[in-house]
Parts: C-alpha cells; sequence; structure tokens
C-alpha cells in the first residue's frame, strides 16, 4: 500500500494534510448543485486542491505511516521521503503523476507543478455513498377560467334583479339587532325598578342617577368643644450629669423617678510609643514565563509523542511536551522565555538534528 492511501484516508478526517518535501492537499466544502445540462441534482461534497507552498511538516502524515507500519519517528519520515522521490523521477520521466483518487499532477508549459483534482471523489463523511440524482421537472397544470354562459332575450317585462346578502353579513345584522334590543330592555328594567321601589328599597352598589343625588349639605353635630389643655411642665436633667440619682418628675412634685446619669468617661491615653515597626515583606519579582517553543514534531498518538521524547531526552536535549492542541500533541526540542534564545536554538536544531524544526509561540 502506497503512501497515496494514506493521504486519502487522511483527507477525509482533516481539512490540510501536508506531504513533507512536496506540498499541501486542502479540503474546501461544496454545497448541492444542479447540472441542467445532465438533468442531475449531485449532493454536497468536498473539493480537493493543492497548494505546493505548504512543505512544513505537520505530523499527520508521518503519524498515519508510523501506526500503519509499526514504525518509529524517523524511520516513517525517512519512508515518506523516499516516496516523494519516486514521484518526482515517475513526474519528469512521464510528464504527468497519478495518484489514485485524488488527482494529476503534471507541468505546465512553464514548468510549474499543476494539480487537476479526481472530480469523481467526495471527501464528505456526511455524504458518504450518496450517488448524484435525476432532476425531474414538476409540471404546474393551470385551470382555465370558466365560459360564462350567454343568457336568452325573455319576452316578459324586466323585472329588478333580487339582491342576495352574504350570510356572514346576514348574521352580524342579527347579532347587533339582539345586542340593541338587550340593552333597551336592561335599561327601561331599571327605571322601572328605581320609580317604583325608591331608593330605600333596593341596593345599588353604588349606583346613582346624576338627577336624583342631592347636593350635599353640612349639618353640626352640636358637640361641645374639648376644655383647653393646661400647659405641661417640662422635665430636665441636672447640670452634674453623673451616677444614679432620684429626680422629681416636675417641680416642687412629690413623685420621684430613679435615673442612671451615667459615668464619667476615662481620659484618653497617650499612643503607646513602645510599637514596634514591621517591616514589610518584599515581593518577589515573577519569572518570566517559556512562551517560545522550538517544535520536532506532532502527533496524533500519544504513545509516538512520548516515544519521540524520551529520544529527544536521551540525546541530550531540555525535550518538553507541549499541552494537546485538538487532536495532536506536540514535542519540543525545548521551550525558551525570549524570542532571541528560541531562534538560537531552532537554527542548532536545524543545523545539527532536523531540518523540518519549526518555532512555535504559545
Amino acid at each position: 500500500m502506497g503512501l497515496d492511501r494514506d493521504l486519502h484516508d487522511l483527507l477525509y478526517c482533516h481539512d490540510c494534510v501536508i506531504v513533507p518535501q512536496w506540498g499541501g492537499f486542502l479540503t474546501h466544502y461544496r454545497s448541492a448543485r444542479l447540472d441542467e445540462a445532465r438533468k442531475l441534482v449531485h449532493p454536497p461534497g468536498k473539493d480537493v486542491s493543492f497548494n505546493r507552498h505548504l512543505t512544513r511538516n505537520d505530523g499527520l502524515l508521518v503519524d498515519q505511516l508510523a501506526k500503519r507500519e509499526g514504525l518509529n519517528f524517523d524511520e516513517a519520515n525517512a519512508r515518506i521521503g523516499s516516496e516523494v522521490a519516486s514521484w518526482r523521477a515517475s513526474l519528469e520521466e512521464n510528464g504527468r503523476l497519478e495518484l489514485p483518487h485524488i488527482g494529476i499532477f503534471y507541468h505546465d508549459a512553464d514548468r510549474n507543478l499543476q494539480f487537476d483534482p479526481d472530480k469523481r471523489s467526495n471527501f464528505l463523511k456526511d455524504a458518504y455513498g450518496l450517488r448524484p440524482v435525476p432532476a425531474v421537472p414538476v409540471v404546474r397544470i393551470r385551470k382555465a377560467p370558466p365560459v360564462p354562459v350567454a343568457q336568452e332575450a325573455t319576452p316578459e317585462i324586466d323585472k329588478p334583479a333580487p339582491v342576495i346578502v352574504p350570510m356572514a353579513k346576514r348574521r352580524s345584522n342579527v347579532v347587533w339587532t339582539a345586542a340593541a334590543s338587550v340593552a333597551v330592555l336592561f335599561v327601561l328594567a331599571t327605571l322601572w325598578a328605581y320609580q317604583f321601589s325608591g331608593r330605600d328599597g333596593a341596593q345599588w352598589s353604588g349606583f346613582e342617577f346624576p338627577w336624583s343625588v342631592p347636593d350635599p349639605t353640612y349639618h353640626s353635630t352640636g358637640l361641645q368643644p374639648l376644655p383647653p389643655i393646661a400647659t405641661a411642665q417640662v422635665f430636665t436633667l441636672p447640670e452634674e450629669a453623673l451616677g444614679v440619682r432620684k429626680l422629681p418628675l416636675t417641680p416642687n412634685d412629690s413623685v420621684h423617678i430613679t435615673v442612671d446619669l451615667g459615668a464619667p468617661l476615662p481620659e484618653e491615653s497617650s499612643p503607646d510609643k513602645t510599637a514596634v515597626a514591621v517591616p514589610k515583606k518584599e515581593v518577589a519579582t515573577p519569572v518570566k514565563r517559556a512562551r517560545f517553543h522550538v517544535v520536532g514534531g506532532c502527533f496524533a498518538d500519544p504513545s509516538n509523542a512520548e516515544r519521540f521524547h524520551a529520544e529527544l531526552v536521551a540525546k541530550g536535549y531540555p525535550a518538553v511536551r507541549l499541552p494537546r492542541y485538538g487532536e495532536l500533541d506536540p514535542v519540543a526540542y525545548g521551550s525558551y522565555a525570549t524570542r532571541s534564545e528560541a531562534l538560537e536554538a531552532l537554527a542548532d536544531v536545524r543545523s545539527a538534528t532536523a531540518a523540518s524544526a519549526w518555532l512555535l509561540v504559545r
């Protein structure tokens, strides 16, 4: 099984799959469309395109090959490199390279790499197995208007045409007539009951006729006014408001009350001069967080990421397993606090070990 089969399977699950040293394959959603020439309705799908500038290894294809063949990261990367070399040789020898169910590569007149996708392939999982269906036009039948029938002239004397009242209008007139009759009967019954029973013989619940209500008149109740109240004596406290004392309720009164006038307030003490000043704690300067990472690969299988991490540690690198991003586990050669340190370490790694290493800022 070649590399094209792994690439075909990955395009069903990912929108972008990169083949190192060759280019990136991208999938784009396409809605259902109508083919008027062939009278077919095609289901929705995903079309594939190619970008030869996307050559940085994202680890998807390497991880898929390593999982299928049981290889480590370096062996899978080498297998992909040899397969890409055979693709280039076939393209130069035959003038074209066909990847089954993906598309055809060829060179144009300016020796630029061109890609023609396979229109029969649909990489949308939700539309898997759907085929084009025939588009049957809907025929709308319109009824012809009825033809008026000419009436024959009669020798009789012309009679006025009868007026036809719709049933809904007839019912509405009956309802309004009944409502008006009930209102008139209610008013007449109210007047009759008020005239013969009087105001005192029935309870009207506050209902009064405007012409029968008398004007309000004030009548004195005949009550005598209350005698004036003598001015009460004011109760006062002595100037020396200290301790519990018995005081008369009014001056020259025999009734006494016991009042607690309180104790004198204590004198304010002088501030304590023996207080010891507590020194303030110094706040430690926060350490800069490592935001720049020299990434060596991203793996969908955590076991491959752990194996690659162990290999880097065995080689003496300060390798770090970064937090999982989506469905991938990134592994970095090292993490640094400044960009200058990270770029220097990236240059060393590319020149010594892996030319596909890249810088991640997080």
